[in-house]
């Protein structure tokens, strides 16, 4: 039976209707798993449409049995000639032929099933905790006026906190994202870089009272649009175009993340000249220059005049404020009791803002208010949990308090969130200072130099680093790599020369030194601080107590820092540690 019945499907031309249907279901295939990818159709489409083609397999065979294509139209075919009829007729003839489609069908199912199913296991398993990512990258300024940049930037700055928020969504913060600003670097690198699955990039074009954002979304890993789209807006709607982008990429992520009531992004203020001055000042708090914190807090203010309740604003102006005692000159005295009525203001206006709550936390830290820091960082944490800035300044606290697991804990976070962020990773180093284990301290100091050799506070942490576990001529060559020699950086020279044997160097530095200049005002601290290594314990010891009168905020380090530890039974010493609340 089987020769009559091999005769017959090559009479019937079976075999070549076999081969090009089994070519055209292939094409099918491999067009079809990218649109349904591009398409966010569900899983089990793909698999819908392989069991669908195995089973035009018999369908194929009994067509191509009954029927032939010629030149005049379809026919049917010549009946079966009476010498090989035997057993080739009736229901047994179906069954055969069914039997061979399946057949004919089984090797491609099984591959699609097993073989490619299997390979792609492992990957899948990989990748399922990255599959809702996202690396928002700094949309590109198409505008006129190549200042506005700072617009395009806060742009994407906005929709980067409204995807932030989205339970479920992990969303690489600014300071990543904007790492790739400006470079050539394939969306694949990117996304293995941030260990995203997917990257947004786009454009911003402001023409007076309009505004033109695209947008695409990508899949990291092929480089496939998943998702475009342009939207044309006047300027007053520009928080409904940020929530409408940001509700429509959550969709093309995943669906069920969208809840139909949510809005994403709220309208912070009414005026459109308020919202563009609040854009000028992160645009210069991000610089984290005195210059542009200074300018920050000019274009806050200026935000807030035209509109009060502005509660963003409030927290703008409350952190420039604040940090202007680190990067620039401010004292205490002089900048906290406005910065701390700002952020409570902020809270009046909406008791929902992490950010306020974390300026709250900033500043407690420079009032060595502990306790109060703490709590006010939890709170922002609870309510914003992707601020990657409340992890790392809670990292901070922590590290004052001595409590390096919980420390390390945050700064990792942080650094999760914000994984290229250079005052993160540096953040990530001084967890390991503090806790004295300097040889893990100089490996992640050398890692984060890696993003970017020049960074300051990375040299000076690792210059420390080298200077407490002896490595003096190390430090020596970091302290060199420094750009700015200001009156704290020349202290610490003098430190490494004294503990490198060259006391007459180091003294005639410090001589220099003590003749305190206005303008640039020699932090009492770092005086203490060598007066400790020339053993001058007394002098070291007032000069802490002045640091104290005059709100010092490294002496929030009083407690961890080894440089204290000549000191640190002295009675006056831990009277010192009860005033700032460590001890």
């Amino acid at each position: 039976m089987l020769l009559p019945l091999l005769a017959e499907f090559k009479r019937r031309r079976v075999f070549r209707a076999l081969i090009a249907y089994g070519i055209a279901a292939f094409a099918v295939l491999q067009v079809s798993e990218p649109v349904s990818h591009a398409l966010h159709l569900p899983d089990w489409t793909l698999t819908f449409m392989v069991v669908a083609l195995g089973a035009g397999f018999p369908i194929v065979i009994l067509l191509a049995w009954a029927f032939d294509v010629s030149g005049s139209g379809i026919e049917r075919t010549a009946p079966i000639r009476p010498d090989r009829k035997a057993g080739l007729e009736g229901v047994r003839l179906g069954l055969i032929l069914v039997g061979v489609g399946l057949l004919a069908a089984a090797p491609g199912i099984t591959w699609h099933f097993l073989v490619r199913r299997g390979a792609q296991a492992p990957l899948e398993h990989a990748s399922a905790s990255r599959t809702a990512s996202l690396a928002v990258l700094p949309f590109v300024n198409m505008s006129r006026e190549k200042e506005d940049e700072y617009f395009s930037d806060g742009i994407t700055e906005e929709v980067i906190n409204a995807l932030a928020n989205v339970e479920g969504l992990h969303v690489v913060s600014r300071t990543s994202a904007f790492a790739f600003k400006g470079r050539n670097v394939s969306v694949r690198t990117i996304g293995e870089e941030l260990a995203v699955a997917s990257v947004l990039e786009g454009s911003v074009r402001r023409e007076g009272s309009a505004v033109r954002i695209t947008a695409q979304l990508i899949n990291a890993a092929d480089g496939y649009h998943l998702w475009s789209q342009t939207y044309d807006r006047e300027l007053r709607n520009v928080f409904v175009v940020e929530d409408e982008l940001a509700r429509s990429i959550v969709h093309a992520l995943r669906p069920r993340l969208v809840k139909a009531s949510s809005q994403l992004v709220r309208q912070a203020t009414a005026s459109i000249e308020a919202h563009d001055l609040y854009l000028r000042g992160r645009h210069f708090w991000n610089k984290r220059t005195e210059q542009g914190l200074t300018r920050a807090v000019e274009a806050f203010q200026h935000a807030l005049d035209l509109d009060p309740s502005y509660a963003l604003a409030h927290v703008g102006l409350a952190d420039s404020k604040s940090i202007l005692i680190e990067y620039g000159t401010a004292r205490p005295a002089d900048v906290l009791p406005e910065a701390k009525a700002h952020a409570q203001k902020a809270l009046e206006l909406d008791r929902e803002l992490g950010e306020a709550h974390a300026s709250l936390g900033l500043i407690s830290t420079y009032e060595f208010d502990w306790e109060k820091a703490e709590q006010e960082y939890r709170r922002a944490i609870e309510l914003r949990p992707a601020y990657a800035s409340a992890h790392q300044w809670y990292a901070l606290v922590l590290i004052n308090l001595g409590r390096f697991a919980d420390a390390r804990t945050e700064a990792e976070r942080a650094r999760q969130l914000d994984p290229v962020s250079l005052i993160i990773n540096n953040m990530v180093g001084l967890v390991s200072l503090e806790n004295r284990e300097y040889p893990r301290a100089i490996e992640e100091f050398t890692r984060t130099l890696e993003l970017d050799p020049g960074f300051p506070p990375t040299l000076r942490a690792l210059r420390a680093a080298y200077f407490l576990s002896g490595k003096y001529g190390d430090a020596l060559a970091q302290h060199d790599k420094l750009s700015e020699m200001g009156p704290e950086q020349l202290i610490m020279r003098a430190r490494i020369l004294l503990a490198s044997g060259d006391r007459a160097a180091a003294v005639e530095l410090l001589r220099h030194l003590e003749d305190r200049s206005p303008t640039k005002p020699v932090s009492s601290t770092a005086l203490a601080g060598i007066y400790v290594s020339l053993g001058d314990k007394e002098q070291a010891l007032a000069l802490l107590e002045r640091a104290y009168a005059e709100r010092d905020f490294r002496l929030r380090g009083l407690k961890t820092d080894p440089d204290w530890d000549p000191v640190r039974t002295d009675p006056r010493f831990q009277r010192l540690l009860r005033q700032v609340n460590l001890e």
